[in-house]
């Protein structure tokens, strides 16, 4: 994948000190916009989206302080910003770091000094676990932000959170970038697929000891624990005795639910419930989130660019999304996958949305013939499997029988594939 141009914003009254960091940063390769005043800034970031900002503290309208506080509160303003200034006191650097600064430099502005911040912030987001789609949408989206804080309507204090919500909600996702706002990177964030790890014990008390084990070797960690509801009950006993004996790990864990049943046996501790909304209380946003999915598989996937025709957009603002934001997700992807004509339409929208499982998960590509030996079986396997699983009712023991498949590799397999089941015994 291409290495995308950095784009620099420089933020100060002085033309001299604006033209002299632009000319210095163009012979380095960066792409850089030049504002002279705060409202001048405000009116180039409706438009573009910078990797890092250079901002004057003194200047005439508004000091960069103030603004900085004005972004630090914004979501979709979460780009490193380095303040500049030539008489600043201890205090306002103080202030400045409290509020999000990456890094100060006094002016006048050494060039060597100027390459180590920029060297520092760059190099630190690269060694970042990539961010996730869900996280690039809420960080690049004024709407989803709006959503992301009218879900969160309290601040995440906790170290027990309950992630509500349907299946494809993306409650991983909400996870990650709830982690993300605390600590600003993904370090110390696992995630814990339960009833994979279930499958190896027969016996619950050995899924307790193994899990606990795990748990043992964290330290101020934030686990996601996902499928607790597809375990047995002995197998949810065990689990949550492994969690209440590390809850004093320094631990916080974000726990996947659909519904609030099981929450009533967490009474050892306190904890906070968010419910995320479907993905079809907001359609009239589904124009703005295609937008964004393309964005992102063609920034961080150098998939093609593409666009979705009017009628196209019109037609998935009226879809009902059983499979929620992650089918349209995964439609985009497997739409970009396509390389096919630039402009999107209804016909091709239909047709994958026809190979989509009944939770909108994509089964078999449409250009199965230009896929690997390998892809192309594991799509094969994907719909068979979800078939026969509906077909059997979900049973498993009726699935191995009829699929002539031992159960352990079975539940291997449904793992594998990413199929969702009830694990009985």
């Amino acid at each position: 994948m291409k290495a995308k141009q950095k784009l620099i914003l420089v933020v100060d009254d002085e033309a001299e000190i604006r033209n002299i960091i632009k000319e210095i940063l163009a012979e380095e390769g960066y792409k850089t916009l030049t504002a002279a005043s705060a409202e001048e800034a405000k009116r180039l970031l409706d438009e573009h989206r910078p990797d890092l900002v250079f901002l004057d503290i003194w200047m005439p309208d508004q000091d960069g302080i103030e603004l900085l506080k004005e972004w630090s509160s914004d979501q979709t303003k979460n780009f490193p910003v380095i303040m500049i200034s030539g008489h600043a006191t201890i205090e306002t650097a103080i202030e400045a770091t409290k509020l999000g600064a990456t890094d100060f430099i006094e002016k006048p502005i050494s060039i060597e000094k100027l390459f180590n911040t920029i060297d520092s912030v760059f190099v630190e987001k690269t060694q970042e676990q990539e961010e996730d789609i869900l996280t690039y949408i809420i960080k690049h989206s004024k709407k989803f932000s709006d959503i992301f804080k009218a879900t969160i309507t309290e601040e995440i204090k906790q170290t027990m959170v309950f992630l509500l919500g349907e299946d494809g909600t993306e409650k991983e996702g909400w996870a990650k970038y709830l982690h993300f706002r605390k600590y600003r990177n993904y370090t110390n964030f696992y995630v814990m697929q339960l009833n994979l790890l279930a499958i190896d014990h027969k016996e619950p008390n050995n899924f307790f000891e193994e899990l606990d084990a795990s748990l043992n070797k964290l330290r101020e960690a934030e686990i996601f624990i996902e499928g607790m509801h597809l375990l047995d009950t002995a197998f949810q006993d065990e689990a949550i005795n492994a969690i209440k004996n590390n809850k004093d790990n320094s631990l916080s864990f974000y726990i996947s639910l659909n519904n609030e049943e099981m929450i009533t046996r967490f009474s050892f501790i306190q904890y906070q419930s968010v419910n995320i909304p479907p993905l079809r209380r907001y359609l009239h946003d589904v124009p703005e989130l295609l937008d964004l999915c393309v964005e992102f598989f063609n920034k961080k996937e150098d998939l093609a660019y593409r666009r979705f025709s009017l009628a196209a957009q019109n037609m998935l603002t009226k879809y009902p999304w059983p499979g929620n934001i992650k089918q349209l997700i995964d439609m985009v992807h497997a739409l970009l996958a396509r390389k096919d004509k630039e402009i999107i339409n209804v016909e091709e929208i239909e047709e994958t949305l026809t190979l989509q499982g009944p939770k909108g998960n994509l089964l078999i590509e449409s250009n199965i013939m230009t896929l690997s030996m390998k892809e192309a079986r594991r799509q094969f396997e994907k719909a068979f499997l979800v078939r026969q699983l509906e077909l059997v009712g979900g049973k498993i023991s009726e699935l191995s029988r009829r699929v002539e498949m031992e159960r352990t590799n079975l539940y291997r397999k449904l793992q594998s594939l990413g199929i969702e089941y009830k694990k009985k015994k």
